[in-house]
């Protein structure tokens, strides 16, 4: 580093600094049009290119042949972007499968929805945030103001109508 006029630090490029920079500006395009030949995705793309220069950066002293080395490195990040892709449309695909085997009946949803219409809505808050929310008892109070012992009771007594009207 180097001080400027201005009181400021600068940094002095170097040569290693420079070559790369040179060897960047030349081949960041070919390397970004090749993942985009690839993903067919203009910034995963791009993103993909700038990552393997910056994995060229850190061995930059010790690679002999920089053009054929990003071009392997691109190559395998879109290969592991494809494998996480894979992964990703397999869960997926495997939450949906359980989301349908789990989902309930048209007809019980408005039946449920019904009911719940009907009951009183501090009732009916503490059901919604409690059993379609996940909530714990204590976040619920914390959700609505209330006393954990007070939404403890509101449950019990949203329980007791729902009960009462589906029966």
């Amino acid at each position: 580093m180097a001080l400027d006029l201005t009181g400021g630090s600068t940094v002095v490029p170097t040569a290693v600094t420079v070559e790369f920079e040179a060897f960047f500006m030349a081949e960041y395009a070919a390397v970004a049009r090749y993942c985009w030949s690839l993903v067919r995705q203009r910034e995963q793309a791009e993103d993909l290119a700038q990552e393997a220069f910056s994995l060229v950066l850190g061995k930059w002293k010790s690679i002999h042949d920089p053009r054929g080395y990003v071009y392997k490195v691109a190559t395998n990040l879109v290969r592991r972007s494809w494998t996480r892709q894979a992964l990703d449309r397999r869960r997926h695909d495997q939450l949906c499968e359980d989301l349908s085997a789990e989902s309930p009946d048209a007809a019980q949803v408005l039946v449920l929805r019904d009911a719940l219409s009907r009951i009183p809505r501090r009732h009916r808050d503490v059901v919604l945030l409690h059993y379609y929310a996940g909530f714990s008892t204590a976040e619920v109070a914390l959700a609505v103001g209330r006393p954990q012992g007070t939404v403890k009771r509101h449950l019990s007594e949203a329980r007791a109508l729902l009960t009462e009207q589906l029966s």
